[in-house]
């Protein structure tokens, strides 16, 4: 039995009537629901192509008693599934910088006592850096100095007519690799070494919040 929403309320009340005086049990209830052009329908079961979409049961007084909400296609599924993962990706991102702050926050209370603790530990990495940065500058320069002078003998003897010896110029192209990795090795511990100052001023700025954090729940734990 299907109404349309313009009848429903007259004949919604016959029928119910008709079906009170007539059968010896509890009305069932009306179900509702909507087409693909957007008209409400009411009846006494669902078609099943509508199955899947969004539909109502009503009691005897047409108010509402459930809503099957519309089952999500195969698209919906797939897009909802990949929110999903990425909703999981992100929670664990967020839980492990969490593990990580927490861990970082304990290693500063256990390892340092106070502010210049954390000065002196910085200045000793800087200065072994600082050392590190130096020797490879030092090499640079040795091996500039050498790979200019393995050039000038070269320029001098094909100036003179010879053939210049092949070890010469394997010599210029091992220097020149020994100049290049020195140049990246020289850069790396630079970086490192600013990327260092870096966190020693955030673990100091975090090290004095924890530390009145840990004086506050003193003084509040003696009140």
């Amino acid at each position: 039995m299907f109404i349309t929403n313009a009848s429903f309320k007259k004949k919604f009340l016959n029928v119910f009537f008709v079906s009170f005086l007539l059968t010896p049990y509890a009305y069932a209830g009306l179900n509702k629901w909507v087409d693909e052009k957007g008209q409400t329908h009411y009846g006494d079961r669902v078609p099943s192509k509508y199955l899947r979409k969004e539909h109502s049961l009503l009691n005897d007084q047409g108010v509402t008693l459930r809503t099957s909400k519309a089952m999500k296609t195969e698209k919906e599924l797939s897009e909802s599934q990949k929110k999903q993962k990425l909703k999981a990706v992100e929670n664990k991102k967020r839980l492990i910088i969490a593990r990580k702050k927490a861990l970082r926050d304990r290693v500063l209370l256990d390892t340092f006592t106070t502010e210049n603790d954390l000065v002196i530990a910085r200045d000793a990495r800087l200065d072994a850096i600082d050392s590190q940065i130096s020797l490879a500058e030092t090499l640079i320069k040795n091996d500039e100095k050498k790979l200019s002078s393995v050039k000038n003998r070269i320029a001098s003897i094909e100036k003179a007519g010879r053939i210049a010896p092949k070890n010469l110029h394997h010599e210029i192209e091992s220097v020149g690799r020994q100049l290049e990795n020195n140049y990246a090795y020289t850069e790396d511990k630079k970086n490192e070494r600013d990327e260092l100052v870096k966190t020693f001023n955030q673990d100091v700025v975090r090290f004095r919040q924890l530390k009145k954090a840990k004086h506050d729940a003193r003084e509040k734990a003696h009140k």
